[in-house]
């Protein structure tokens, strides 16, 4: 059976200066390679990097950082994601989350945060679903 987001046009274009999606509660997840990249990005041994960001196993070669309320993510500086070029691949592909995709109601509950959700081009089906199967647990 065909998700909803198949049979309907899904538009969104992340927003110059918005960063909403780093500032929200929750947990950033990191496989092996995301921990490589960023801490080579940041000269920093992948141990070093995990300490002092406080990644926690999750899984096997999974790590999990949390963004607590009020918190907003350690990588948020206030010229953005202070590790963009390497940031991880939950991160490159919001809104593209299953959880953000399971109804449309979920969708429009994202939006109501992420003011990227219905602008910007069409995205089709199947590069949706290649974000949500790249954007970790």
């Amino acid at each position: 059976m065909p998700h909803w987001w198949e049979k309907e046009t899904i538009r969104f274009e992340c927003q110059k200066g918005c960063i909403q999606c780093c500032t929200r509660p929750g947990w950033v997840y990191f496989d092996k390679e995301d921990v490589q990249n960023a801490a080579a990005f940041l000269g920093l041994p992948p141990s070093t990097f995990k300490t002092r960001y406080r990644l926690r196993p999750f899984g096997p070669g999974n790590w999990e950082m949390q963004v607590e309320e009020q918190q907003p993510c350690p990588f948020l500086s206030e010229q953005g994601c202070s590790i963009h070029p390497v940031k991880p691949k939950q991160c490159r592909t919001f809104p593209f989350w299953g959880e953000n995709l399971r109804t449309r109601r979920d969708w429009n509950k994202t939006g109501e945060h992420c003011p990227g959700i219905g602008e910007g081009p069409a995205w089709s089906s199947r590069l949706i679903r290649d974000n949500i199967e790249s954007a970790g647990p």
